[in-house]
C-alpha cells in the first residue's frame, strides 16, 4: 500500500528521526514542533491527519543549519557503525589529517586518505581558520564540506 509520500520526504523524515533520536528528543521533538503535547500515553488521537511533508523538511533544514557536533550510530548489515559530524573552523590541516574546532569548544581530528571526498574545496585550498563541516567514520574523514564561495572569495 502506498502512503503518498515521495522518497525525498521519506529520506528527510528518516534522517531527522535519526538525528533527533541521537539527540535524545525523538518523537517528542516532532510533537512539540507540531504544537502538540509530548505525552507518553499510547492512546491514538480521535482524528488522524496525514503528516505535513513540509514539516519534516523544515526540521531537516533546521538540523542542517544548526547542528554543531554530533555522534550517530547506525545499524548496518555489517553491524553498528559510528559517525562523527562536526562543523567549525579548521584548526590544523596537512596532507594526511584535518582538525576541526567547533564553536562549543570540541574538536575532531580525522585522517585524510583516498576515500575522503571534498565538496566546494580541496585539501590544498583549505587553511587554518576556514569554515568546514566534516563527517568521519572510525577516525577517517569521509566527507569534508566548505561553504560555496563566489569568484570574489566571499562565502554564500
Amino acid at each position: 500500500m502506498r502512503n503518498g509520500f515521495g522518497s525525498r520526504a521519506k529520506k528527510t523524515a528518516i534522517g531527522a528521526s535519526v538525528v533527533l533520536g541521537s539527540l535524545g528528543i525523538g518523537g517528542a521533538g516532532f510533537a512539540l514542533l507540531d504544537g502538540g503535547n509530548a505525552s507518553a500515553t499510547g492512546t491514538p488521537a480521535a482524528t488522524t491527519t496525514a503528516p505535513n511533508a513540509t514539516k519534516g523538511h523544515k526540521v531537516g533544514q533546521f538540523l542542517r543549519r544548526h547542528t554543531v557536533e554530533s555522534t550517530i550510530t547506525v545499524k548496518t548489515k555489517n553491524g553498528y557503525e559510528t559517525y562523527n559530524l562536526i562543523r567549525g573552523t579548521v584548526g590544523a590541516i596537512s596532507a594526511t589529517s584535518i582538525t576541526v574546532n567547533s564553536p562549543d569548544g570540541t574538536s575532531l581530528t580525522a585522517t585524510i586518505n583516498s576515500s575522503t571526498k571534498f565538496h566546494n574545496t580541496t585539501d590544498a585550498q583549505l587553511a587554518t581558520g576556514d569554515k568546514v563541516g566534516v563527517l568521519a567514520e572510525a577516525g577517517v574523514a569521509r566527507w569534508v564540506n566548505a561553504p560555496k564561495t563566489t569568484s570574489s572569495g566571499a562565502t554564500s
